[in-house]
Formats: structure tokens, C-alpha cells, sequence
């Protein structure tokens, strides 16, 4: 990771399980919404963030809150890790996240 990736908000590129994963960097905008929604709902943090950042070409890859929170929990605390770690890239991580 460089710092003009993290700037520029390229996509991070990963492996979970044997899977290639895009991830796409948090935003300025993005790191404000995560601390809104950490204040009201910090159990469900690590679901709302891989929501948000988990990419399928140029779309998320969820629909929604509750398709996360169906699928593998494993696998979504292991992103939802690895995401929580890109809001560092640039400063203080959004805070530590119960798992989902």
C-alpha cells in the first residue's frame, strides 16, 4: 500500500480464503458516516463496513445490511478487519469494531 493509492482511493486488492476480493478505500465522507453509525450501532460495525467497501467489479457487493449479515461470519469478520485497518491508512481506525 502507498499513500498515493490510499489518496486516491484505488481499490485495495486481497485474498480471504482462497478468494481475490476488492475492497474499496473509505473515503473522507466515508469515515464520517462509519463513526455516525458506530455511535448508534457499533455491535453491527463490521457488517456495515464490509457493505460498504466490499466491491463486485463497480458496485458493492452486497445489496444490503441483511445480505451481509446472512452470509459467512468468519469471512465477513475477516474483512470487515481488513477494512477497519484502511480507515488507519491515513490516521486513527474508526475504532475497534464488535464483530458482526
Amino acid at each position: 500500500m502507498s499513500i498515493l493509492d490510499a489518496l486516491k482511493l484505488k481499490n485495495f486488492e486481497t485474498e480471504i480464503n482462497g478468494l481475490k476480493v476488492a475492497i474499496r478505500r473509505p473515503s473522507a465522507l466515508d469515515m464520517i458516516a462509519a463513526a455516525e453509525f458506530h455511535a448508534t450501532n457499533p455491535s453491527k460495525l463490521g457488517a456495515w463496513l464490509v457493505w460498504n467497501h466490499l466491491m463486485d467489479g463497480d458496485k458493492k457487493a452486497f445489496d444490503n445490511m441483511d445480505e451481509v449479515l446472512a452470509s459467512d461470519g468468519h469471512a465477513i469478520n475477516m474483512l470487515a478487519d481488513i477494512i477497519d485497518k484502511l480507515y488507519a491508512e491515513g490516521g486513527n481506525s474508526v475504532g475497534q469494531h464488535n464483530k458482526c
